[in-house]
């Protein structure tokens, strides 16, 4: 009974070897009589079009991974394996890596910060200080930032760049700025006016006559702004 069974279990792998040496010599004589054809640059192309493409040679497509990239929109194919311009056979399948677009960040507050200081913030966030423009101030102390030119707290791309305009200290004579009279007492404006030769026009920020105090809500022009030559302003009393 035994050398039955023993005899069958050797039957059973010998065919088993034979079938597995059968099937190589198959897939190897299938695979030799593929055509060879040339793995196209598909870097900088999206997946849909690469997909037709590679499927027209008889080839596959598989995607691997995801990354951000700053020069590469969402979706755009970043790196791939095989390379462009290696033999392979048909049926070979192109592993890539795929475009998440740019990574965002977020731009901080820079109004009111030296330009150093506001440098070392800006690279702390992935960003880069870009053109430095200068500008006279009667509100900011020189070298300190007035203004920049995209609004903090935005969602920008990684490494994007920020302008800023920043005080040059007081103007020479002969220029006249709107001094900053927000939340100061109106008599302190009064005060100003008398030096200056500039009359003053007192409105009531709740659209009434009569102002309920002598604190000023609201000027016009604004801070900052060169009046030089202007013969009278707007204050509104809150």
């Amino acid at each position: 009974m035994f050398g039955k069974f023993l005899k069958l279990l050797i039957a059973v792998a010998v065919a088993a070897a034979a079938f597995y040496f059968a099937f190589n010599m198959i897939m190897s004589a299938l695979i030799r009589n593929k055509k060879e054809v040339v793995v196209p640059n598909i870097i900088g192309k999206s997946l849909y079009e690469t997909v037709e493409e590679l499927s027209n040679m008889g080839c596959g497509l598989k995607k691997e991974s995801e990354e951000f990239n700053q020069n590469l929109p969402v979706g755009v194919i970043v790196r791939q394996e095989p390379p462009a311009g290696m033999k392979v056979k048909e049926g070979k399948v192109v592993k890539v890596s795929v475009s998440k677009g740019g990574e965002t960040v977020y731009v901080p507050n820079l109004v009111g910060r030296a330009v150093r200081t506001a440098d070392v913030s800006l690279k702390n966030s992935a960003l880069v200080m870009g053109e430095v423009s200068k500008r006279y101030s009667v509100v900011a102390d020189k070298g300190i930032i007035l203004s920049q030119d995209i609004e903090h707290g935005s969602a920008v791309d990684k490494y994007s760049v920020v302008n800023v305009v920043v005080s040059d200290g007081s103007p020479p004579e002969g220029i006249t700025l709107m001094p900053d009279f927000l939340n100061k007492n109106v008599k302190e404006a009064e005060a100003w006016a008398v030096q200056s030769g500039i009359n003053i026009n007192i409105n009531a920020a709740s659209g009434g006559e009569v102002c309920k105090t002598d604190i000023i809500v609201k000027q016009q022009p604004e801070a900052d702004v060169d009046i030089t030559g202007v013969k009278s302003i707007d204050l509104w009393l809150g």
